[in-house]
């Protein structure tokens, strides 16, 4: 089994990437801004070389990972999504033991494109910060496989089902409201996402590592998404069934910098990894319901 750094370690996957790694037997040398493991910003590379010292592999999580914060904080988000990358990418080309990169990429390298359901090979176009953040980083990877490492691409999509994730992410915002009986702001109802569960998620990611440890050095990008999209109207109505609430739904318009569909072909994943997802929308929504309704017995007890 391989020593494996995760940056990124106390982020929605990360928590559960890390628990899946060991689970396999994998040693786990967790990175992160605020870790319980070692503390570090991937923005520095000197910091990010010592942590990372005797690693096989490397998969780089650590980012500004929502749309609206990369707008508000532009040059946070260049920092840690484009410098923090390069560092990952220059610490694994200079290291001893040259280890492998999985690099978290973003359906929203993409921006709005007119396909129903985008495969991998579709032309990137960002729409917004975190975007052209993402696609940058890409481009970097992509200048290090040439140079001659060993890293794999992979494109996320909507990912959920951890009650700690960030609040005003779109399904905990709209779990947690729905359970307290507040209104659910909708910015646009007609917006389609695809949401994968952090669980298949994770799984993906460990499926990528065996390949990467059992001698794959040519991994195309790869999806792991359902293929199957739900507008946030759906959504929206889904959180109140599953909560049992009475609320209002306020659908106050799309943001100029938000994609308007994305439903992500699943194939490639299947084909190269045996991947597909195994968690329904629905049930992963229901079980954050009910995390947060447990959670609210407990403060009120």
């Amino acid at each position: 089994m391989a020593k494996i750094a995760v940056t990124g370690s106390s982020g929605l996957i990360g928590r559960r990437l890390v628990l899946d790694l060991a689970l396999t037997g994998h040693e786990v040398v967790k990175i992160d801004l605020v870790s319980t493991g070692t503390r570090c910003d991937i923005a520095d590379a000197s910091q990010l070389a010592t942590a990372a010292m005797g690693c096989e592999g490397i998969i780089n999580l650590a980012a500004v990972s929502r749309v609206a914060e990369a707008e508000q904080n532009p040059a946070r988000t260049w920092s840690s999504n484009v410098v923090g990358t390069a560092n990952v990418l220059s610490t694994a080309l200079s290291a001893e033991l040259t280890p492998w990169v999985i690099q978290a990429s973003s359906r929203e390298v993409y921006g709005n494109q007119s396909a129903v359901a985008i495969d991998e090979s579709t032309p990137i176009n960002p729409l917004n910060v975190y975007g052209r953040s993402k696609a940058t980083g890409e481009y970097l990877v992509h200048n290090a496989q040439d140079a001659g490492l060993t890293v794999a691409i992979l494109r996320f999509a909507n990912v959920y089902g951890d009650i700690f994730d960030y609040k005003d992410r779109v399904i905990p915002a709209f779990a947690q409201a729905a359970v307290c009986g507040k209104p659910l702001r909708v910015d646009d109802a007609m917006t389609c996402m695809d949401f994968t569960h952090v669980s298949d998620v994770s799984r993906g990611i460990v499926q990528v590592v065996e390949q990467l440890q059992n001698g794959e050095k040519k991994m195309p990008p790869i999806h792991f998404a359902t293929g199957q999209g739900t507008t946030l109207g759906s959504l929206a109505k889904l959180a109140v069934s599953a909560s049992n609430a009475r609320c209002t739904i306020n659908d106050v318009g799309r943001r100029a910098s938000s994609v308007s569909c994305f439903i992500g072909d699943p194939q490639r994943a299947k084909t190269l990894l045996g991947w597909s997802h195994v968690t329904p929308l629905q049930d992963g929504f229901t079980a954050m319901v009910k995390a947060y309704q447990a959670q609210q017995e407990k403060i009120s007890a």
